[in-house]
């Protein structure tokens, strides 16, 4: 085993260093790169640690808009009292990641890039409609989050690109958005199933914008434009609510694994969308109109 430890003070010494070092691993909270390593299935390469970097660590809010950094941790997350405020799902999602001692290290860059099928903060960040902003040698580029995966494992940075954040428009009077997550376990677990759901209604209730994104039920996480486009133009009612849950079932393509059956995710699409979208009618921000 072979391994070179580097610590850039800055984010254009990330990139010159990534350039030297092509067999480079970026290193923030750790906690799937060590898991990696003890399993064996990383034996040498250049330890790239962005940890400290300011730039990466920050959450900030202007103009409307959301901007989370590569480098914060999920316990920043779920205890930012803008982001709890302003996108309540992405904190419940990062509220709902591994243990404490997972949530204390790993950091959303680290959910996003891994391109886990199950990564629990991306179906949330897919329904704020996020981008994200990655720097390289050709400099920064914003990628759309929903064309950013291309399997499990497998995102469309290019060599020597990497995450420096993640920005979306914060909830507005009017909209609302919910986050559930089903696992063999209350912690610690990776998802049988998770989805983020979000919607936006005008005076009169009727829903105006819907994006709903699960994980879990397909190569990677995806929005179902099904259920969406049952919902848009629709009276944000009982009624509707119950048809675009029967919808999401029939409207995913699930496998049998491990941790659960292929019938059995479907029938958990349907109560938890259910369940997103009867949480968001309750919610200040939709009632606030």
């Amino acid at each position: 085993m072979s391994y070179k430890y580097i610590k850039p003070q800055t984010i254009q010494e990330v990139v010159s260093t990534m350039q030297q070092y092509p067999d480079y691993h970026l290193l923030a909270g750790g906690t799937d790169l060590l898991v990696k390593m003890k399993l064996g299935r990383i034996e040498s390469g250049t330890f790239v640690d962005i940890s400290d970097l300011n730039e990466l660590k920050q959450i900030t809010v202007h103009n409307n808009t959301i901007t989370i950094g590569a480098a914060v941790t999920h316990s920043q997350i779920s205890s930012s009292a803008d982001i709890i405020e302003l996108a309540p799902a992405l904190a419940a999602a990062s509220a709902s990641v591994g243990s404490p001692q997972i949530r204390n290290r790993g950091t959303v860059g680290g959910n996003c890039g891994n391109a886990s099928p199950a990564g629990d903060t991306i179906p949330a960040l897919l329904a704020y409609h996020a981008v994200v902003n990655v720097n390289g040698p050709q400099g920064v580029r914003t990628i759309p989050l929903n064309e950013f995966f291309m399997g499990p494992g497998r995102t469309v940075l290019k060599s020597g690109e990497f995450i420096l954040s993640f920005s979306f428009s914060m909830q507005q009077p009017g909209q609302g958005s919910a986050f559930e997550k089903l696992g063999k376990r209350k912690a610690l677990a990776i998802s049988i199933i998770n989805i983020a759901s979000f919607i936006s209604v005008d005076a009169d209730k009727i829903i105006t914008q819907a994006r709903i994104a699960m994980g879990s039920v397909a190569p990677t996480p995806i929005r179902i434009t099904e259920i969406e486009s049952i919902l848009v133009g629709k009276k944000f009612t009982d009624k509707i609510i119950i048809e675009a849950a029967q919808v999401a079932a029939d409207n995913i393509k699930p496998i049998d694994d491990v941790r659960s059956e292929a019938e059995y995710r479907k029938k958990m699409a349907s109560i938890l969308t259910q369940r997103t979208l009867e949480n968001i009618r309750t919610q200040k921000f939709i009632n606030i109109i």
